[in-house]
């Protein structure tokens, strides 16, 4: 079976004819498209066996101190994608709202299987996967949560000419209530074309997009998925992603370049500015940032473009990370971008997830890759949480940046009077030395030997030791390790680790005869996934919340 990866053809008069009569309809095939709230069923789906302190690479040296204090990544739970006929799926797109994450599936190759999930992440260090869909007939390329309990969708359907209408594109809808399926999936071929890779929601309307030689067109919903007219159709080739902004929508199409189209009245295009030749079939997105666009552009990363200037400003190469130079290069490619505040997220494929700060100039301020397994094919970042979608299924990530208000201590530190921490991610204090730091420490390797005074996040990916006599006081969030590799805290005789905050250990915590650890105020808490091991004369102080029940 011939199966393309992006493709929709040209809308003809057969579309609009249909809208007239009842092939216009909807289908409702539940049989075909099967749900599941079953929990034990659902639960297994959740991973944690990755959970912590995510490191990361700093790939420029000249930055590389400022990376390593500009932001640290934890994962925070890892989605098994759905299995259909048993193949495993890949997750193709993500869209939250809310307490809600809504995630795509489909399988690469000539078979046509896919899925849509509804993840719970009211609390993101908990989340919940509520609702599955699988379907054996289908693609899900996409997907857009409205304001009014719909979910829409659009992908490729492995019927054969979809009932009469000539084309394997789909587009469809379903409703939805506290994260489960309402309703019955409704499913509409009206449109010609090979697949539907993109659908957003825009004043109420949704509006596809199509791929090879295809268009853009709006469409009412629900009961019906119809174009309101011809104005609502524009016809041009290969397109890819589009993303709304200021009456704006802009569109990406491997022919026509970057579109700038206004959607009041109907469609009408604005203007255009070509862009880096997009490889055939591959999936490529684009984003906002303040009033220029971000576009993925394979090998050649990503391009700013501005409509005002007509042309491209800047761009940000693809950077790999050391480890994965022996991956192909033809994985090394930037599918996806997505933004948030003044950070930029590219899904590189193979080459990783890259992270950039920019300023206002569009100079970055530190860049790093995260050490994240697999591939990735999209990311979409909401708030602090990032929400990357693979070929394994989706990871979710939290970014953690410095704190822009001071951290307050409870009276035993001067936390105002710290500085940034910018140094190197092995950090060491010796006997008889005695440092202050503010703000992200991003580490890689800790050793006190005489006393370290922190306010902020401490992020360790592989080792803490408190040696004999060391003395560690904190104010904040102090994280180590995580479940793949877990990591140790060691509290050897004479030392004390002090802190107001909460502690996150993915490994045992030691403390040794004489050793201490004292927690400070009221609202201080502990997370030890494995064992807590206080032997003789050694003391845990303090109030504390223990969040694991290991003490």
């Amino acid at each position: 079976m011939f199966k393309r990866l992006l493709g929709l053809g040209l809308f003809t008069a057969l579309i609009f004819t249909s809208c007239e009569n009842d092939d216009s309809i909807p289908e409702s095939l539940d049989k075909d498209y099967n749900t599941s709230n079953d929990e034990s069923e659902l639960d297994s789906a959740i991973n944690f066996d990755e959970t912590g302190v995510i490191g990361i690479a700093n790939i420029n040296s000249h930055r590389g101190e400022e990376s390593a204090s500009a932001f640290g990544i934890e994962q925070i739970a890892f989605i098994e994608p759905p299995v259909v006929n048993g193949e495993s799926l890949r997750a193709t797109h993500v869209d939250v709202k809310g307490d809600f994450a809504y995630v795509s599936y489909n399988k690469e190759g000539a078979i046509y299987l896919g899925g849509i999930d509804i993840i719970d992440v009211s609390d993101k260090y908990h989340p919940v996967l509520v609702s599955r869909m699988k379907t054996d007939i289908a693609d899900i390329n996409s997907l857009y949560m409205d304001n009014k309990g719909y979910l829409v969708f659009t992908g490729a359907s492995a019927r054969e000419a979809n009932d009469g209408a000539g084309n394997r594109s789909i587009q469809g809808f379903v409703a939805v209530q506290n994260g489960r399926f309402s309703g019955d999936f409704q499913i509409d071929y009206s449109n010609p074309g090979n697949a539907g890779v993109h659908i957003l929601v825009v004043n109420g309307e949704a509006i596809i997009i199509s791929g090879d030689a295809g268009g853009v067109g709006n469409f009412t919903y629900p009961g019906y998925l119809t174009p309101f007219d011809n104005k609502s159709f524009l016809d041009y080739g290969d397109l890819r992603s589009a993303a709304y902004k200021n009456n704006i929508l802009a569109v990406l199409s491997g022919e026509a370049g970057l579109l700038s189209l206004g959607i009041n009245g109907g469609l009408v295009e604005n203007s255009r500015i070509p862009t880096a030749a997009l490889t055939p079939e591959s999936k490529r997105t684009i984003a906002w940032f303040g009033d220029n666009v971000l576009v993925s552009e394979g090998t050649e990363g990503v391009g700013i473009y501005n409509f005002e200037a007509g042309t491209k400003i800047a761009s940000l190469p693809l950077k790999v990370h050391p480890d994965a130079t022996a991956i192909s290069t033809s994985d090394q490619v930037t599918n996806a971008v997505s933004t948030d505040n003044n950070f930029i997220y590219m899904a590189n494929g193979g080459a990783g997830l890259d992270i950039i700060k920019l300023n206002e100039r569009l100079n970055p301020l530190a860049e790093g890759i995260a050490e994240i397994q697999g591939s990735a094919n999209f990311v979409q970042a909401k708030g602090e949480y990032i929400y990357v979608a693979s070929g394994r299924g989706l990871k979710i990530l939290k970014i953690v940046a410095p704190q822009a208000d001071e951290i307050q201590s409870a009276g035993f530190l001067n936390c105002s009077e710290y500085n940034a921490y910018a140094g190197d991610k092995n950090l060491n204090i010796a006997s008889g030395k005695e440092f202050s730091y503010s703000g992200l420490m991003n580490l890689k390797h800790l050793n006190v030997n005489g006393i370290l005074n922190f306010c902020g996040d401490m992020l360790i990916e592989s080792s803490a030791n408190l040696s004999s006599d060391a003395i560690l006081n904190m104010s904040g969030n102090f994280k180590l390790g995580n479940k793949k590799s877990t990591e140790n805290l060691i509290i050897n005789s004479n030392s004390k680790f002090k802190i107001e905050g909460v502690m996150e250990i993915h490994g045992d915590l030691h403390i040794n005869s004489g050793g201490t650890l004292e927690f400070v105020g009221n609202d201080s808490k502990i997370y030890v996934s494995g064992e807590v091991r206080v032997h003789s004369g050694g003391e845990v102080l303090g109030e504390f919340e223990d969040l694991n029940n290991k003490f």
